[in-house]
């Protein structure tokens, strides 16, 4: 594992003298779950846990760094993979103790959980990138919660809510103490469990004499938009070739009932000459209709349709090129319609169309989102962050254009996928390395944990949630 392996496992802690006070033994009777300690079902759950997780964020770290890869090799006496010698000269730990410790059953290993890291990942962090120095542990209690922070992303939620109660029942977390209540208040009102947060809250008040973070109705946390299912919504995958005929017939009838449509592109795998024909066709009624359109993984359909298509070559139809300029027309890119339009005029010696900007409304899931509360000047983040988030990434950084600083409001923030804060991290450092300010108000506890440890705290200011 490389730059995210933060979760070794550790030592776990001696067992206590069964002597108690009687407010601990009565504590420990009220907490919710507490069974007297975890369960071997439990145990078994977690490790399996740890480990899917593992992998996941191995295949997360190929990933990004496979991006890397070749400006390593441009080092002299570099070469990745394998143990080169690279900048820093940083020291190769053993994989063996971190790939056994993702292991259900194996033997605890005394060490404290540091990166495993492989030669592009010393890559990575000796040179100049956005992902910065990853922050180790400080001590066990952080990186328990860091590891239910990371497991939390995974969508691990079961086993998040065992590590938390058990955290807080062994009552060993020092400074962290504090957190990791914050933490489990945080999951019970994601998770919609009341019951278990009014009980928390009440052994809250009984340990800290103080009071407890109040439970908030969905209903009153809920932005006044329409719900997510109620614009019609129609998804492209695979490739967009002549079969995709079926999916516009399907969009053409609902575009005779509803105004405002949905188009989703962000699974769309290739491009092909015909269905850039037939998309072009519809984009163009739907256009001349009125329609408002949602476009959904627009940017990644604009990569798609420039891999298919070459300057000064001519293909058998100029569709493509023509759906490339239609698509930026539609989200009032000028200025990138003006440079293919020179590109397309090269290519098929033709006057290219000329730029008319949308009569109708055209936005992208992310900017709907942002745009959402009319009544507040902060940009909202979306309740989950997963997946392919380019639109997000755009949008925050066409706000970033109109605010320095940039108030984001992550009040309604529940989730944000591990894969999807490293695209986070890396999409918005440009725009902080640039000058501007960010600002992420309102982030609950367990988004501020993963935030802290992918690193981007050290570029974004983060203030969590006020319990």
């Amino acid at each position: 594992m490389g730059i995210f392996t933060l979760f070794g496992k550790k030592d776990e802690p001696e067992e206590k003298p069964s002597g108690k006070s009687s407010s601990q033994a009565k504590r420990d009777k009220t907490l919710p779950g507490n069974d007297g300690g975890r369960s071997q079902a439990g145990q078994r759950n977690m490790h399996v846990a740890r480990a899917a997780t593992a992998k996941k964020i191995d295949a997360i770290e190929s990933e990004m760094s496979s991006e890397f890869v070749r400006a390593a090799n441009t080092i002299p006496g570099n070469t990745v993979p394998g143990p080169a010698t690279v900048p820093g000269n940083l020291p190769q730990p053993s994989r063996a103790n971190a790939s056994a410790s993702a292991q259900p059953g194996s033997p605890t290993l005394s060490q404290p959980t540091l990166p495993v890291m492989g030669p592009t990942t010393e890559f990575l962090l000796d040179g100049a990138t956005a992902l910065g120095d990853i922050a180790v542990p400080a001590s066990d209690a952080t990186a328990v919660l860091e590891e239910a922070a990371i497991l939390f992303a995974n969508g691990q939620t079961a086993v998040v809510e065992q590590m938390l109660l058990g955290a807080i029942q062994e009552d060993n977390l020092g400074g962290a103490t504090l957190t990791a209540w914050w933490m489990l208040f945080d999951l019970y009102q994601i998770s919609g469990k009341q019951q278990e947060f009014e009980n928390l809250s009440i052994e809250y008040v009984s340990k800290f004499e103080t009071s407890p973070p109040a439970w908030v109705n969905a209903s009153a946390a809920s932005v006044k938009k329409a719900p997510a299912g109620a614009v019609p919504t129609v998804a492209f995958s695979g490739k967009l070739d002549a079969s995709s005929s079926k999916l516009l017939e399907r969009l053409q009838k609902l575009s005779e009932t509803n105004r405002t449509l949905r188009l989703e592109f962000n699974r769309v795998s290739e491009v092909a000459p015909e269905g850039c024909s037939l998309l072009l066709d519809m984009l163009k009624k739907l256009h001349k209709s009125g329609h408002d359109l949602i476009l959904v993984g627009a940017a990644e359909l604009l990569n798609k349709i420039r891999a298919v298509v070459e300057v000064g070559r001519r293909d058998e139809t100029e569709d493509p090129w023509l759906l490339l300029l239609e698509i930026l027309r539609l989200l009032n890119r000028e200025k990138e319609f003006e440079e293919a339009s020179i590109d397309y005029c090269v290519t098929f010696e033709v006057s290219p169309p000329a730029f008319v900007a949308p009569k109708n409304k055209v936005t992208t899931a992310a900017a709907e989102a942002a745009a959402a509360d009319g009544e507040s000047d902060h940009f909202k983040m979306p309740a989950i962050i997963e997946g392919a988030i380019d639109p997000l990434i755009l949008a925050i950084g066409a706000y970033t254009d109109q605010h320095n600083p940039a108030f984001i409001d992550c009040s309604r923030l529940n989730r944000v996928d591990f894969s999807a804060a490293g695209k986070l991290l890396t999409g918005l450092a440009p725009f902080c390395s640039n000058g501007k300010t960010i600002e992420f108000h309102n982030v609950n506890h367990l988004v501020t944990a993963l935030f802290s440890i992918i690193g981007l705290k050290d570029i974004v200011r983060i203030s969590p949630r006020k319990s």
